[in-house]
C-alpha cells in the first residue's frame, strides 16, 4: 500500500481582511498567535482643532498580510478572531486543486518592506497600474520590484504593486536609485558577460516574481 503524503505546508504570505479600522487590532492578535503579520502604514498629518498630530495609517485600509502554513485548521482559528473577515483569493476549485488560497509572492512583500523603511512620501493607489516590472538594482530601494512611471519633469516614480488586492504604493525615485535593464532599455548581451553586474536578468525577474516563496 502507498503511504499517504503527509508533508506539512510550507509558510507562505496571504493577505486578510479585516474589518474597518481594526488593522492594528488584528495585526496585535494574530502576533499573539506566534504568527508573523505584516501591517504596511505610512504616516499622515493630520488637522485637531488645536494642533497638527502625525498617525500612522495602514497604506491597505482593510487589509494586512500573514505569513503562515495554511490548512483548514488555521483559517478557522484566523477568522474566529473578531476583528477578521476571511482570507483573500478563495479558491473555489479548493477539491481538485489543493490549493486553498492565493498566496503572495515573497518580492512583493520585501518591496513594501523597503519603501516603508525609506523616507519617502508613500502614496497608496486604488487600481493596478499597466507597464514592465523593473528591479531597482541600487540606491536606497535596492531590491524593490515595481513599474516606474516618468513624469514630464523628468521625475519618476516607483509603483509596487500587490494583484491579489487591485492596489500598490507609489514613490519616488531619488537620484541614486539605479533601474534594471528593462527600464533601461539595455541589451540582455551587455548583461550576461559581467558576474557583477547589478542588474537582473529578465529571465529572473520572471522566475522570482512568480514564486510565493
Amino acid at each position: 500500500m502507498g503511504t499517504m503524503n503527509t508533508t506539512p505546508p510550507l509558510p507562505k504570505w496571504y493577505a486578510l481582511s479585516v474589518y474597518s479600522r481594526q488593522e492594528k487590532a488584528a495585526h496585535s492578535e494574530i502576533q499573539a498567535f506566534g504568527l508573523e503579520s505584516f501591517l504596511p502604514t505610512a504616516p499622515v498629518r493630520r488637522l485637531w482643532s488645536d494642533r497638527v498630530k502625525q498617525l500612522e495609517q495602514p497604506l491597505f485600509p482593510g487589509y494586512l498580510f500573514v505569513k503562515l502554513a495554511l490548512s483548514p485548521e488555521v483559517r478557522i482559528k484566523l477568522i474566529r478572531l473578531r476583528q477578521v473577515i476571511d482570507l483573500v483569493g478563495k479558491n473555489k476549485n479548493y477539491a481538485t486543486s489543493g490549493v486553498m488560497v492565493s498566496c503572495i509572492p515573497e518580492n512583493q512583500i520585501d518591496s513594501l518592506r523597503l519603501l516603508i523603511q525609506s523616507p519617502n512620501l508613500l502614496e497608496p493607489t486604488q487600481r493596478l497600474i499597466a507597464g514592465t516590472e523593473v528591479m531597482i538594482s541600487a540606491g536606497p530601494l535596492k531590491g524593490a520590484y515595481g513599474i516606474v512611471e516618468r513624469e514630464p519633469s523628468g521625475k519618476r516614480r516607483i509603483i509596487v504593486q500587490v494583484p491579489l488586492l487591485g492596489r500598490g504604493v507609489r514613490t519616488e525615485l531619488s537620484v541614486d536609485d539605479v533601474l534594471s535593464h528593462q527600464e533601461l532599455g539595455l541589451p540582455h548581451a551587455n548583461l550576461s558577460v559581467a558576474p557583477n553586474n547589478p542588474f537582473v536578468t529578465g529571465e529572473r525577474l520572471q522566475s522570482h516574481r512568480a514564486s510565493c516563496m
